[in-house]
């Protein structure tokens, strides 16, 4: 059966997108375990010896199916499972048995110097549980999330309506090394010279050179600035009286036509589209559980940030940049950046060479 390939990328962005809300959510929690011990005297402590054993150390996986005991504890299937998936990568499943079995026997040498009842470790030990339990939460919960299709229409007439409407201008031009030769063939354009010709013979750019000086579509911000203030000024079919002057040298410009900017379709939007819905009813759940929970912030300069954040958890357009850092990396799909710096050769400039490079 054939599949699908946006509906088979479905869970893998869904995963994607819990990884990164959860990390966005925790990452400040992180933060404050890692920081000095000056700590306000105002926070309350507990005495060691006292504290209780992080919630839900998982000794026992209910059901798991085990595959070794080191000093008679079990190492399950489960545990391999977790390890082979955040790899990404084949490993002999022997090696990787091996390398946890040594993990285990490090982490119980560790158990019997006390090192687990150190109040750093357990605060990492902590955060850990919750960041594991907060993302198997959120898998969960976009899960069994129904994005109805209205909502998705909505979310794109918002969209549309955010990106406003942009005229696209398709233009000419024959790009020449001086002033000089430049108002010479515009004499002989004014004379009734063949402006497609003219570019073929003369042009110093051979990419639109070959094609008559046709630029194709482009938006005036993909231009260098006084190039796109010429064309933005001509009527459809005027060419300008003057040649104009870039980096690139001198410019012979005429507008063919214009139109609208294509707008994206609602289809080509879908994937963010939903996962933005999936962000915006995080955010909403997000704040009715704080809402809801008694929370005491004890120190004062943690109250001080709560209240300079406005007291909330929002997980916004950030976690895109988290999305793609994945993709780039499960995926080996990251292509090299664009790079045509201003002072690039014109013999070595694409096709295009006036759109501006970042």
């Amino acid at each position: 059966m054939d599949s699908n390939p946006t509906t088979d990328r479905i869970p893998h962005r869904r995963h994607r997108l819990a990884i990164a809300l959860s990390a966005g959510l925790l990452l400040s929690a992180g933060a404050m375990t890692g920081c000095s011990d000056d700590r306000p005297q105002s926070a309350e402590k507990t005495p060691l010896g006292q504290q209780s054993a992080p919630a839900g150390s998982f000794d026992t996986i209910e059901g798991g199916e085990v595959i070794a005991r080191i000093n008679g504890s079990p190492l399950y299937r489960e545990n391999l499972e977790v390890v082979k998936e955040n790899l990404g990568a084949e490993v002999p499943e022997d090696r990787l048995v091996s390398r946890m079995v040594e993990l285990r026997l490090l982490a119980n040498r560790a158990r019997e110097q006390g090192l687990d009842s150190d109040p750093r470790t357990q605060a990492r030990v902590q955060n850990a549980i919750d960041n594991q339990l907060a993302n198997a939460y959120l898998m969960n919960y976009m899960t069994e999330m129904e994005l109805s299709e209205a909502d998705v229409e909505a979310a794109y007439e918002r969209e549309l309506e955010a990106l406003g409407e942009e005229t696209q201008y398709r233009a000419m031009h024959i790009l020449v090394e001086d002033e000089e030769t430049a108002r010479e063939l515009i004499a002989e354009l004014d004379e009734g010279g063949d402006f497609g010709e003219l570019a073929q013979e003369h042009s110093k750019d051979t990419g639109s050179g070959e094609n008559g000086g046709d630029l194709g579509w482009f938006s005036l911000d993909q231009m260098v600035e006084p190039f796109a203030e010429a064309v933005g000024s001509l009527e459809p079919g005027q060419r300008a009286e003057d040649p104009i002057e870039t980096r690139f040298g001198w410019h012979i410009v005429q507008l063919e036509e214009t139109r609208p900017m294509p707008q994206p379709t609602l289809e080509q939007m879908r994937p963010e589209l939903e996962d933005r819905a999936r962000r915006d009813a995080i955010n909403d759940m997000i704040a009715e559980l704080r809402e809801s929970a008694n929370v005491e912030i004890l120190t004062s300069d943690v109250r001080s940030m709560v209240e300079r954040d406005g007291n909330e958890a929002q997980v916004d357009d950030d976690t895109d940049a988290a999305e793609e850092a994945e993709d780039d990396a499960s995926e080996e799909a990251a292509d090299d950046a664009e790079k045509a710096g201003d002072d690039a050769d014109m013999g070595n400039l694409p096709a295009e060479p006036l759109k501006a490079m970042p």
